[in-house]
């Protein structure tokens, strides 16, 4: 590290939203066009939230570390209405019709993997529609003062992958004695476990190297603390079942630039994405998840549940888990389920309503192919027989997929 980059202790504190992956424009194409549009909206309404969270902790700046767009196709219209809810938070907006300048927010935009500053990319559509004057795009790596004796160091990506780490150039960068130095940056750390999406190398030991009172990281979808001053805030909004605490801020207080960051998870997420897995021996064993659900009240009606049932059912329990899955999926935002590991398991009672015609035999053929062919083959027979079975009784298990 370069003795420009030197610090020492002091008294000035800076408060600050440490936010990434915003993901605007995400398509959600595994749903039906109604919920996709639902969820693509709270992206782009995650935005209040975060200016909430920033209020909440007296902070005046919020630092989005990459991906706040899905994709360089996203359409002039969505960046339109994004820079006008950003700008409905900025200074200029939170004075508006009382006379005098109140605080408010200035954003600070890194771009990601998903939207890189290339030549004619995304931003710079943006620069041609006007930036507000709350927002502050940092397409390039170099030191910019936000605050008095506060030095944001931002490595913008240029491409979707990098052989090289785009913040080395934070170890020499020169700035004032004394000064705060935060550290902006979009990549894959090693030695957590997932490295995220970026092919974008980033050393954990920057901090230390580069003398950074705090790193703010994204690409990580979910919350984690790699050391006491590199942090994954995560995705503001959950737009999967990674399990990994996405949906929140974190609310960062820097007291001194040798002094631990003082770090709070703050949430902020609208939608629940939920796995649960159960093993169940008949459709009772759907309790605990409808329990649940219920006490959720209204509540359930943003929550996504994946939901992986495991275990051996007599196949005329299938018609009463298909009806109380019906009932769930009701309540909820939407409800995907994985059966591969449910068998259920039929009986000469189980078709004896069947009669002994030709169902009848086609039932008992599929029975005896479900009993004794290899898993995948199995598993198709058992479905094909739980579909014959229910649609001959006129069972709700005999219209769903």
């Amino acid at each position: 590290m370069s003795s420009s980059a030197t610090m020492s202790s002091t008294s000035t504190a800076f408060a600050f939203i440490h936010t990434a992956d915003w993901q605007i424009g995400k398509a959600f194409g595994r749903f039906e066009a109604d919920k996709a549009a639902v969820l693509r909206h709270a992206r782009v309404e995650a935005i209040d939230r975060v200016a909430a969270a920033a209020r909440s902790a007296n902070a005046q700046h919020v630092l989005v570390a990459g991906d706040v767009f899905d994709s360089e196709q996203v359409p002039d219209s969505l960046l339109g209405q994004t820079l006008a809810r950003l700008a409905a938070h900025g200074p200029e907006a939170a004075g508006a019709g009382n006379g005098r300048a109140t605080a408010g927010l200035t954003w600070h935009l890194l771009p990601g993997n998903h939207d890189p500053a290339r030549p004619g990319g995304i931003w710079e559509r943006i620069c041609a529609m006007g930036v507000p004057g709350s927002v502050v795009l940092h397409l390039d790596a170099r030191p910019a003062e936000i605050a008095p004796g506060v030095f944001l160091l931002p490595a913008p990506l240029r491409a979707k992958a990098m052989t090289g780490d785009p913040t080395a150039w934070m170890d020499a960068a020169p700035t004032p004695a004394h000064a705060l130095r935060i550290g902006l940056a979009h990549g894959s750390i090693k030695g957590f476990g997932s490295l995220g999406e970026a092919a974008v190398p980033i050393d954990p030991a920057r901090p230390k190297s580069a003398g950074l009172a705090y790193m703010a990281l994204g690409d990580w979808h979910g919350t984690k603390a790699i050391g006491p001053a590199l942090w994954y805030s995560g995705t503001p909004e959950p737009d999967s079942f990674s399990g990994n605490d996405p949906g929140n801020v974190l609310a960062v207080r820097l007291t001194g630039a040798t002094s631990p960051p003082q770090v709070a998870s703050v949430p902020s997420g609208r939608f629940t994405w939920a796995n649960r897995k159960l093993i169940v021996a008949g459709a009772s064993g759907l309790a605990p998840v409808e329990a649940d659900i219920l006490r959720q009240g209204p509540a359930a009606a943003t929550y996504l549940l994946n939901l992986t049932l495991e275990g051996r059912v007599p196949l005329g329990a299938i018609p009463e888990i298909e009806l109380r899955l019906g009932r769930l999926r009701a309540l909820l935002f939407d409800l995907q389920t994985d059966r591969d590991r449910l068998t259920a398991q039929a009986t000469t009672e189980d078709l004896a309503d069947l009669g002994d015609g030709a169902l009848a035999s086609v039932a008992t053929r599929l029975k005896s192919r479900a009993e004794t062919a290899t898993d995948g083959d199995q598993r198709v027979a058992m479905r094909a027989l739980e579909k014959l079975v229910a649609l001959a009784a006129g069972s709700p298990a005999g219209r769903h997929p």
